[in-house]
């Protein structure tokens, strides 16, 4: 259905950040087979769809501008996360209730590929012990976080932003709140406001790290 790629400066990436990115991409495969990716050429990201143009397929820039809004109309939330979060279900039914388009898939590389498809969302995965994400820093989060960046938008983990969290294995999971700006501010100063909430500056979710990384998790 989709796949996601990283192009990182050096082979041992352990230590390092997605700062050390210098390309990224997205692909998925249907009834249209698209690839967005960052143009280093132009500083943009841009979209590419294979076509077939007489007995060749090829592949035609059909958006060479790629950008994100800073206020979001849909959502994608990983409801699972509610577990630890209570938060996470006011949240739900506050962009419910505002008529939000709800899009969530279940499959990442889609779920992120529709923030650009339609210039504006924001979406969510949590990564807790009762219910880790499926989501790897390395392979995945980083790649998504890099583009989202170039798009004008952004991506954290609710403390800081995905960029700038280092590697320390190739399973590591993070906490991913990502989209237009103003909604991922908004989502994140809301589970930061709760105490009971497994993640955020005022919750657990520093000592959620440390409890992973004594399990090596």
């Amino acid at each position: 259905m989709g796949s996601v790629f990283g192009i990182w400066k050096t082979k041992d990436v352990m230590g390092k950040t997605g700062r050390d990115l210098v390309g990224a991409a997205i692909a998925c495969y249907g009834t249209r087979t698209t690839i967005i990716l960052y143009n280093t050429q132009v500083g943009c990201v841009e979209e590419l769809t294979l076509m077939k143009i007489g007995n060749k397929e090829k592949w035609i820039v059909t958006n060479p501008k790629m950008e994100l809004g800073p206020k979001a109309k849909l959502f994608s939330f990983a409801t699972k996360g509610i577990y630890d979060n209570p938060t996470l279900w006011k949240l739900y039914e506050q962009y419910i209730c505002a008529g939000f388009s709800l899009r969530y898939s279940g499959a990442a590389a889609l779920d992120v590929n529709q923030l650009f498809v339609k210039k504006q969302g924001v979406y969510l995965m949590l990564h807790t012990i009762a219910h880790p994400s499926r989501l790897s820093l390395l392979y995945e989060i980083c790649p998504f976080a890099f583009l989202i960046e170039k798009a004008g938008g952004k991506a954290t983990d609710g403390l800081m932003p995905i960029l700038d969290i280092k590697v320390k294995n190739y399973v590591q999971k993070v906490n991913f709140i990502a989209g237009s700006v103003e909604d991922v501010d908004y989502v994140t100063g809301e589970m930061n406001a709760d105490e009971t909430n497994a993640s955020g500056s005022k919750g657990s979710y520093q000592n959620l790290l440390e409890l992973q990384d004594k399990m090596n998790i």
